[in-house]
C-alpha cells in the first residue's frame, strides 16, 4: 500500500509569504487589474461577508473577473519561474525528493489558485494538485465563490477523500503544514510535520509530540 503525502504551499514549501498575494501585486504593477476588477472584488466583500465573516478575504477571487484564463495562466507560468521557485525551501525540496524516491504518492493541497499551484507542482514533480479552483469558463474568470478552496477543515476533507480514492490509510499518511489552520489535517495523519509553525501550531505540536522542522 502506497503512503500518501500532503504538502501545504505558502509558508511551508515557500518561505513566509502568500504566493497569491504576491501575484496580485504583480498583476497590479503590470496593469492587468483595473477598475472592473476592483469593483467586483468590493462587491464580493459586500455580498459574502455575512456568510464567510473574516474568511471572506481569502475566498475573494473576484479580482480576476473578466481576465482571460489563458493570459493569466501564461503570466502565472512566467511569475512562478522568475519569482517563486527561488523561494522554495531547500529542506522541503529535499523532503519532497525523499518521499518520491521512497515511492510515496505526493499531493499539493493549497489555497493558492490552480494557475499558480499547478506550475509549482510541475516544477517540484508533484503529480497531484488540489488547489483553489476559481469560477471561470473556457475564456474568462468570473466573480463567484471558488468551487474548491482548500483551507482548514476543507483540507482534511480533501485528504480523507484522496485516501479513500487511493485505498490508503490516513494514519499511514504524512502531512506538512505551517499554520494553525492546518491543525486538522495534521492531527488526522499518522505522520504530521509542522514546518516553521506559527505560535499556536508550535504550541500544539509540542503538546502532541509532532515533528517540527525550522528550515534556515
Amino acid at each position: 500500500m502506497k503512503r500518501l503525502v500532503f504538502f501545504d504551499l505558502d509558508g511551508t514549501i515557500l518561505g513566509g509569504f502568500s504566493s497569491e498575494n504576491v501575484f496580485i501585486f504583480y498583476l497590479l504593477r503590470h496593469g492587468y487589474i483595473g477598475v472592473k476588477q476592483f469593483l467586483h472584488a468590493f462587491l464580493f466583500f459586500i455580498r459574502w461577508t455575512p456568510l464567510f465573516k473574516h474568511r471572506v478575504f481569502i475566498k475573494n477571487k473576484a479580482y480576476l473577473t473578466g481576465l482571460p484564463v489563458k493570459q493569466i495562466q501564461s503570466l502565472a507560468k512566467t511569475f512562478v519561474k522568475e519569482r517563486l521557485v527561488k523561494h522554495i525551501r531547500p529542506q522541503l525540496q529535499a523532503c519532497i525528493d525523499e518521499h518520491r524516491q521512497a515511492g510515496d504518492e505526493l499531493f499539493l493541497i493549497t489555497g493558492s489558485p490552480s494557475f499558480l499551484a499547478d506550475e509549482i507542482a510541475h516544477y517540484l514533480h508533484i503529480d497531484h494538485v488540489e488547489p483553489t479552483h476559481c469560477q471561470q469558463d473556457e475564456v474568462i474568470f468570473h466573480a463567484g465563490i471558488p468551487w474548491q478552496h482548500p483551507f482548514a477543515e476543507d483540507k482534511l476533507k480533501i485528504a480523507q477523500k484522496l485516501c479513500e480514492q487511493h485505498g490508503a490509510d490516513i494514519k499511514q499518511a504524512f502531512a506538512y503544514g505551517n499554520s494553525y489552520n492546518d491543525r486538522m489535517i495534521l492531527d488526522a495523519v499518522g505522520h504530521p510535520v509542522a514546518v516553521t509553525p506559527d505560535r499556536r501550531l508550535r504550541k500544539l505540536a509540542w503538546r502532541k509530540g509532532w515533528k517540527i522542522i525550522d528550515p534556515v
